[in-house]
C-alpha cells in the first residue's frame, strides 16, 4: 500500500509545480494556448494522483491483523532519556501495541537526545507491569572501542561484572543491542568489529548462563555471516537474535542459517521499505549483501513471505525508534507491520506479532 501522507505530498508538489508553471508562462508568453495545455496536463496529473489515493487507500489491513484483533510486541526498540514512561504507553496503546522490549542507549555527552540507562529501563517496567520489558544496554561508552572487543580490558571485566548483577536480579530478559558492524549515516560514524571476538565469547556465555537472548546488529556482509556461524556453531545454548531480518541478509542466507542453528532468531526492526523507516530501505547506502522485505507498499515480497511461513517461530516485530524524534513515526510502522502481516497465514501473522515473543520472554510473567 502506498502511504496515504506519501500521496497527500505528492498532491502538494503536483499542485506547486502547476502553479509555478501558471505563473512562468503567464510572465513569459501570456495567458494563451501554451498556458491552457500547461492546465490541462495539470489537471490530468492531478485527477490521476487523487485517482490513486482513492484506488489505493481501499482497507488494506486484513480483519485478523487489525489493531483490535492482533496484539503486537515490540522487541525491538530502545530508550533514551527523554523518552517518557507515559510518552512510550500512549504510543503503545493507540497502536494496540500490548509490550515493548527496551534497550537503553547508555552513551555520556550530548547524544540523541540524551542517555538512556538500565536503570531507568526498569523503572519503566516497575511503574508499568508487564508493559515493558527491560535489557541491559548493549551500546554504551564501553563498548565504542574496537580494541576491547579483541583484548578485554579493565573496563570490559567491570561491565560485564555489571550486566552479571543486574541480571542475577532476574529483572532483566536480554542484553542488547550490541553494534558490531554498522553503516555511518549522516552525524555518525562506521563501526566495523569482527564479530566472533573474546569479548563477544564472553557475552554469549553471560546470556546462556542466565537463559537471555543477546541482539546483535551486524549487516550480513560475507565475513559477518561468517562471524555470526560461528559464534552461533561454538555457543548452541546461547538463544541470538539477529536483528534487521539477520542483518538484512538475503532469504537464501537467512534460510539456511535458520535451518542449521536452532539457537538463532531475527528481528524485523525497522525493516519497512518506507520514508518513515530507514533500515527496510538501502540506507545509509547500498551493498550486494542488502536485501529488502517489502516492496514499498506494504506488500511482502515472494520470497521473503516465503521464508517466513517457512519459519514462523524465528522471528520477531521492532520498530526501532534509536532516536527520539522518530518516535512521531511509531503510528506509521506499526500500521505498516499490520499491512505486511495481512500478507502471511494467520497463525503466522500471529507467531510474527506477538506469540513467539511471549515464549521468549515467559520469565517477565513470574
Amino acid at each position: 500500500m502506498v502511504d496515504k501522507n506519501d500521496l497527500q505530498d505528492e498532491v502538494t508538489c503536483s499542485m506547486v509545480a502547476i502553479a509555478a508553471s501558471y505563473f512562468f508562462t503567464r510572465r513569459r508568453c501570456g495567458i494563451g494556448v501554451r498556458l491552457r495545455q500547461i492546465v490541462q496536463i495539470g489537471l490530468v496529473v492531478f485527477s490521476v494522483v487523487c485517482g490513486s489515493m482513492v484506488a489505493v487507500y481501499a482497507e488494506p489491513i486484513g480483519a485478523f491483523a487489525q489493531k483490535g484483533a492482533l496484539a503486537i510486541v515490540d522487541v525491538h526498540n530502545h530508550l533514551n532519556r527523554d523518552m517518557s514512561a507515559q510518552q512510550l504507553i500512549d504510543l503503545m496503546d493507540n497502536a494496540g501495541v500490548s509490550r515493548m522490549v527496551l534497550m537503553p542507549r547508555d552513551f555520556g555527552g550530548r547524544r540523541s537526545g540524551g542517555s538512556g540507562s538500565d536503570t531507568q529501563a526498569l523503572e519503566y517496567a516497575k511503574s508499568y507491569p508487564g508493559r515493558f520489558i527491560p535489557f541491559v544496554a548493549g551500546q554504551r561508552d564501553e563498548l565504542d572501542q574496537r580494541g576491547r572487543w579483541l583484548n578485554p580490558d579493565r573496563q570490559a571485566e567491570s561491565l560485564l561484572s555489571t550486566m552479571e548483577t543486574e541480571l542475577n536480579s532476574q529483572q532483566f530478559y536480554g542484553i542488547g543491542e550490541l553494534i558490531i558492524r554498522h553503516y555511518a549515516f549522516e552525524g555518525g560514524r562506521e563501526r566495523d568489529i569482527p564479530v566472533d571476538t573474546p569479548l563477544m565469547r564472553r557475552f554469549a556465555d553471560l546470556a546462556a548462563h542466565h537463559e537471555v537472548p543477546l541482539l546483535i546488529h551486524a549487516e550480513g556482509e560475507p565475513d559477518v555471516v561468517a562471524g555470526m556461524k560461528q559464534v552461533l556453531e561454538t555457543h548452541p545454548k546461547t538463544r541470538i537474535i539477529w536483528a534487521h531480518n539477520c542483518g538484512r541478509s538475503s532469504s537464501e542466507i537467512i534460510r539456511g542459517m535458520l535451518a542449521t542453528f536452532l539457537n538463532l532468531s531475527c528481528d524485523l526492526g525497522g525493516m519497512l521499505n518506507a520514508p518513515f523507516a530507514p533500515y527496510g530501505r538501502y540506507w545509509p547506502k547500498q551493498t550486494p549483501w542488502m536485501f529488502l522485505i517489502e516492496d514499498g507498499s506494504g506488500n511482502l515480497l515472494p520470497e521473503m513471505k516465503a521464508l517466513y511461513e517457512a519459519f514462523p517461530n524465528r522471528f520477531f516485530l521492532g520498530t526501532d525508534h534509536a532516536f527520539t524524534p522518530s518516535l512521531r513515526q511509531y503510528p506509521r510502522r506499526i500500521e505498516r507491520f499490520r499491512e505486511l502481516l495481512s500478507g502471511l497465514k494467520p497463525e503466522t501473522a500471529r507467531r510474527l506479532a506477538f506469540q513467539n515473543a511471549e515464549e521468549l520472554f515467559h520469565k517477565s510473567e513470574k
